[in-house]
């Protein structure tokens, strides 16, 4: 709360997180760093993941609540050579960050019929088929559904297109390394 307030940051604690970096220290010192801004073109999803989930940072935001380049986080021991901690963890987080804006940009050299084309080669089920299989299942189902319920024609266009792309970010480099974005990225690439 200190390095928040003299930075005038905006810090909503994840309650799991707090709870969890709680019982890792016994000597607790937080500390603030911070990472390269060109990372803010990422999806903000995929670095507060690379920030709370991966490293046990909390990620800040300015007054508007806009997400900044910065994170705060808590060693277990004293202030003593703290200067080389907040260093090794802007390390680990840039190694983090670059990982996701490798996969981000890799990924965007394909369209989405070219990931609903690679569900065809993962397996939902042995017995029932393919993930682009049960696509096609799920969007029977929803053709019925949309009917029974006398869904206009965009209405009806819209859940046929959503059923036949829903899975798709599965095959994608970014869901690979961050599984935890899985329809996330979905949403942010269609």
């Amino acid at each position: 709360k200190a390095i928040a307030e003299s930075n005038r940051w905006n810090v909503t604690p994840n309650p799991g997180l707090l709870e969890e970096v709680n019982n890792l220290v016994e000597w607790p010192t937080a500390f603030n760093g911070g990472f390269d801004e060109k990372y803010l073109t990422i999806p903000e999803e995929v670095l507060i993941t690379s920030m709370r989930d991966h490293q046990r940072f909390f990620f800040v935001r300015d007054q508007a609540g806009k997400l900044l380049p910065n994170f705060i986080s808590v060693r277990n021991g004293n202030e003593e050579f703290i200067e080389n901690v907040v260093r090794g963890n802007e390390k680990v987080l840039t190694a983090r960050l670059e990982d996701a804006a490798f996969f981000y940009e890799e990924d965007q050299k394909h369209d989405i019929n070219y990931y609903v084309d690679r569900l065809k080669k993962v397996s939902f089920h042995d017995k029932i088929g393919s993930m682009y299989e049960k696509m096609q299942r799920v969007n029977s189902i929803a053709k019925v559904i949309g009917n029974t319920l006398n869904l206009n024609q965009t209405e009806l266009d819209d859940i046929d297109r959503a059923t036949m792309i829903y899975k798709f970010d599965l095959v994608t480099g970014m869901v690979g390394e961050f599984s935890e974005l899985q329809g996330v990225m979905g949403e942010k690439y269609a």
